[in-house]
């Protein structure tokens, strides 16, 4: 089912230029996310915990989820200088520990593209139980290296299609690339061309927002 050899994910303790930096970059996603909170988040993949960390500032409750003890270990550390208010909880993403409707929105950053369709389908459906929205970003086919290897870098309309077939008729599926992505524009501007928006920005939504 696990793609990923989550052994070779690195995760360091982050300096603060670096919590802002990561934060800038993926700014639609936090978005998206505090846009459908309703005051409950859950992180599914905490990385250096950067992203559970921001969104604490401004929602009540961010529980931050992840197989791995190293990964969370580290994490932790980053939380308690940026996030202290943020629940770090070792758990399985495909067997989520929390009842129905538990959160307004799930969100992950740079975890789906490590999984095989099945097992993003197994991934989203845990997430719509518990959660009412789900946002998430993934490298896109413009991304010009797969950072760990066996990343799959797909097209807005890939994962739409996916995401789609995932989760069924009642929900609203949306994939766009990131507008105004600092780290393309960065690399388009040694190409000296435009080379497209590094993420795909996916939003899950049953129902209206309101």
């Amino acid at each position: 089912m696990d793609a990923a050899n989550w052994d070779d994910f690195r995760v360091e303790v982050i300096p603060l230029r670096t919590f802002l930096k990561r934060n800038l970059l993926h700014r639609e996603l936090l978005r998206a996310t505090l846009l459908r909170a309703r005051g409950a988040v859950l992180e599914v993949g905490t990385g250096s915990g950067a992203q559970s960390a921001m969104l604490s500032r401004f929602v009540s409750r961010v529980v931050t989820l992840d197989n791995s003890e190293r990964i969370l270990a580290v994490a932790r550390k980053n939380l308690a200088q940026y996030g202290p208010n943020v629940r770090a909880v070792r758990g399985d993403a495909f067997a989520l520990p929390f009842l129905d409707a538990s959160f307004g929105v799930a969100v992950s950053q740079g975890l789906a593209e490590h999984f095989d369709d099945a097992s993003i389908g197994l991934l989203l459906r845990e997430q719509v139980c518990v959660c009412r929205s789900v946002v998430f970003s993934v490298p896109s086919d413009h991304y010009p290296r797969q950072d760990v290897g066996h990343e799959r870098l797909m097209s807005p309309v890939q994962w739409r299609e996916i995401v789609r077939r995932s989760v069924g008729i009642a929900y609203r599926v949306k994939a766009d690339y990131a507008r105004l992505d600092l780290e393309a524009m960065k690399y388009s501007l040694k190409a000296k061309r435009w080379l497209g928006g590094f993420s795909v920005v996916v939003t899950i939504d049953r129902g209206l927002l309101r």
